[in-house]
């Protein structure tokens, strides 16, 4: 057994000043992400890293830096190939390196508005959930260990550190398959040094299912 902190969305409770917020039309960048074919990525959530730290502890999440993630997102077309890593090389240069996510970590707080649509706002609640080690989670939750069902990456965990995951069923309706399938699950993976060549990204956000 192991314990993680569950995170737990609460659209009723629209919360820009919070360490974390899901949705809504502001995110920490200043040149919103588009993807391959020119579209604005979606803001999926944020993360003020030094609020965070005051209520939850999340190894290897960096001080005084305001995180921003987004996706690729289609309401009517078929999506999720565009935003899936499981380790193949073209995956990687055709979806992470091309764009389809974007991890936005900056030491600024300053903020841009969304030019497409957006998910409702919703604060976040924490809670300390314990997990065996045949579980495998259908939560979104902070932790450092790999959950079961995560596959092909193991070569990232040289440069990169899971901060998150995300599951694709948290979001309010009607973006529960926001991730491409209302049980996939979306993986936030921070840089742990220097930008190098097989780590040109601050960070890393992908989808796998189950």
């Amino acid at each position: 057994m192991h314990t993680v902190t569950q995170i737990i969305f609460n659209p009723d409770h629209p919360n820009l000043n919070s360490a974390m917020w899901i949705g809504g039309e502001q995110a920490y960048i200043q040149e919103w992400p588009l993807n391959p074919e020119g579209h604005p990525l979606l803001h999926l959530f944020s993360i003020n890293s030094s609020k965070l730290l005051q209520h939850v502890h999340v190894p290897y999440l960096p001080p005084d830096m305001f995180i921003s993630v987004f996706s690729t997102y289609s309401a009517s077309e078929y999506f999720l190939d565009q935003v899936t890593y499981t380790g193949d090389e073209l995956e990687w240069n055709e979806n992470i390196l091309a764009g389809c996510t974007y991890v936005s970590v900056t030491p600024h707080a300053q903020t841009s508005l969304s030019p497409t649509l957006t998910i409702p706002i919703s604060e976040v609640n924490f809670v300390e959930t314990q997990l065996a080690e045949q579980d495998f989670p259908a939560f979104s939750f902070f932790s450092s260990t790999i959950p079961n069902g995560v596959n092909g990456i193991g070569h990232l965990l040289t440069h990169y550190q899971l901060v998150c995951q995300i599951y694709s069923a948290d979001f309010p309706a009607p973006y529960k398959d926001i991730l491409g399938l209302s049980d996939a699950s979306g993986y936030l993976f921070l840089r742990k040094g220097p930008a190098s060549a097989e780590a040109p990204l601050d960070g890393l956000f992908f989808v796998q299912t189950s």
